[in-house]
């Protein structure tokens, strides 16, 4: 078994951890080494593992490892993913084992974070770091691009497409053949009824754009 490490050890970072070992209950796959974290003591033990160091130490590493970043937001997730300069350092796919991957034509970049209930039917491309959490359903011909974050118990029906950054807030549902532009941030619970350019800020049923507090 390969060793792999969990950056980030705030809640979606544990929450990874138990991904992993779930996995590995199915069937043995990583051997699951701990965290690194900037916010955390180096040597401190979080939920049975121990905290590995930070930046610094992963870039220092000269033995081979997987790394997945688990940080849920998008911006946060691909600072960390460019700052990582490490050749020793690899991003695998982490798949629960209760995921519905869809056809096999389905496609999936690097260090993209599929959890527990998740369900894709065909037509699929889901980007490089994006995450989607749990009970989610992606209809077809639909695409993620890189670094976006979809939240527990969201629906995505077909023909959807997302830019690079997005993020999905918990219960959202978008409906058919709709774009949203890169970093836009879509509420909880929201409707989204129509397509919408970079960086919208969306709430409601149906979804409005909120400007930005000043």
């Amino acid at each position: 078994m390969k060793d792999i490490a969990v950056y980030g050890a705030g809640g979606f970072g544990r929450e990874t951890a138990w991904l992993i070992q779930e996995i590995n209950q199915a069937a043995d796959t990583w051997n699951l080494v701990g965290f690194f974290d900037d916010g955390e003591k180096r040597g401190a033990v979080i939920e049975g593992l121990p905290v590995l160091g930070g930046m610094t130490e992963l870039n220092a590493t000269t033995e081979t490892i997987d790394v997945v970043v688990a940080i849920a937001d998008p911006a946060t997730r691909k600072k960390v993913v460019t700052s990582i300069t490490n050749r020793k350092i690899s991003f695998p796919q982490v798949v629960h084992p209760t995921a519905r991957l869809g056809s096999p034509s389905n496609k999936f970049g690097r260090g993209c974070i599929i959890t527990a209930g998740v369900i894709l039917t065909t037509g699929i491309s889901v980007g490089e770091f994006s995450i989607i959490n749990l009970a989610t359903t992606v209809g077809h011909d639909s695409r993620l691009s890189d670094y976006c974050s979809v939240m527990p118990q969201c629906s995505i029906s077909g023909n959807v497409l997302f830019g690079e950054e997005v993020f999905v807030g918990a219960g959202a549902r978008i409906l058919q053949g709709i774009t949203l532009g890169e970093k836009s941030v879509i509420g909880a619970g929201a409707v989204v009824t129509k397509s919408f350019p970079a960086s919208s800020r969306l709430i409601g049923v149906p979804a409005q754009h909120v400007p930005s507090a000043s």
